[in-house]
């Protein structure tokens, strides 16, 4: 006897955890059981307090086991049909589903009811074709509401994967924000300025405006007053070449970046900083010395994307950056930024590492 109230106590507690399962009950068997029940035995189901207990109790178990049928059928289609624009699809055979499971076992009980006379059934035609109509009926609404109930988990999973979505571009912004601001590109920046300005006043002047320019643009981009969360890539450019002079003063024969970029593409709008995370990368990465240098090319594609190329010399042990991952940070800002339209292409082979981003034209 235990053993079946816990049965009963586990089925109704999923039951609970089970929302969608929860309002098709509470919406459709308040007025299924007991119209099946008139259905069934007439104007007697309500007279007699026998058979109005009995043949309600016997109806509910039988509309629960219907409805956990029903349920697995639910996640089955869900699972075959599952894109927001396939909902009539799902509705259509959500009901024709519903509708044989649930006809099939009317007709099973129907016949047992008649065989044993059970509170003095006995079929009807009339009956049962009214029978068989309630649960069309029911098995239609059933649909409705389980379409509701998707729709819903839907847009409320999306709502969940936005928020994620803008707490991992709030993490990434801040992540981006600590590297272009690394007390190691401050230190490096400085101490090859402190070389050039007894080496060659002239070029140290010229590394002291470059430097200048470089964190301007920083600040424009990052700080608060900052305009917008995209800029072209005219501007990117602008302020890459200055941060190329800089590594390249500092690295001298070691590195070596070019650019190659049609003029249509300038206006092509993209995430700040994208060009210095690509370009750090490939130096974190990759070994760079005079008799082994580091080459990099930025070129536009003739489809309008942007490709950032290195080749391939990878080093044992990473230079320290304070960051997490600047490829994952960058790849979670472009879809953020642009959805799908952000998705950013990786391709490594033996001696050359590929970043293929779009370019976004509004």
């Amino acid at each position: 006897m235990q053993l079946r109230f816990s049965f009963f106590e586990k089925y109704f507690d999923a039951m609970r955890k089970n929302r969608l399962n929860f309002f098709i009950l509470v919406l459709v068997l308040p007025w299924l059981v007991p119209v099946v029940g008139y259905l069934m035995w007439g104007s007697i189901y309500f007279s007699d307090m026998k058979v109005f207990l009995g043949g309600s109790f016997i109806n509910l178990i039988l509309c629960l086991i219907a409805n956990h049928i029903n349920q697995i059928i639910a996640i089955y289609i869900a699972k075959i049909y599952p894109d927001t624009h396939q909902s009539v699809l799902r509705v259509i055979f959500w009901f024709i589903l519903y509708a044989i499971v649930n006809v099939i076992i009317l007709f099973v009980v129907l016949f047992a009811y008649d065989k044993m006379g059970l509170f003095g059934f006995s079929m009807q035609r009339e009956r049962v074709l009214w029978s068989v109509f309630t649960l069309l009926a029911a098995s239609l609404i059933g649909a409705g509401l389980t379409e509701l109930a998707y729709a819903f988990m839907q847009w409320k999973t999306n709502q969940d994967e936005l928020q994620q979505m803008e707490q991992k571009q709030l993490l990434s912004e801040l992540e981006v924000v600590k590297q272009q601001v690394n007390p190691h590109f401050l230190f490096n920046c400085l101490n090859s300025l402190s070389v050039l300005i007894s080496e060659s006043p002239a070029i140290a002047e010229k590394f002291v405006d470059e430097m200048s320019k470089v964190y301007r643009y920083l600040l424009s981009v990052n700080g608060p007053d900052r305009e917008m969360s995209m800029v072209t890539l005219d501007a990117e450019l602008r302020y890459i070449r200055s941060y190329i002079y800089l590594l390249e003063t500092r690295f001298e024969n070691g590195i070596s970046i070019s650019i190659q970029v049609a003029d249509l593409y300038l206006t092509g709008q993209m995430a700040p900083l994208t060009l210095q995370t690509l370009i750090d990368n490939a130096i974190r990465h990759n070994i760079i010395a005079a008799d082994h240098p580091l080459l990099i090319q930025i070129r536009t594609t003739a489809t309008g994307q942007l490709e950032v190329r290195n080749n391939l010399q990878k080093r044992t042990v990473r230079t320290p950056f304070t960051t997490n991952g600047g490829l994952a940070t960058l790849m979670s800002r472009y879809k953020m930024l642009f959805n799908q339209a952000g998705t950013i292409q990786i391709k490594e082979e033996n001696s050359e590492f590929t970043v293929l981003l779009p370019l976004i034209y509004t």
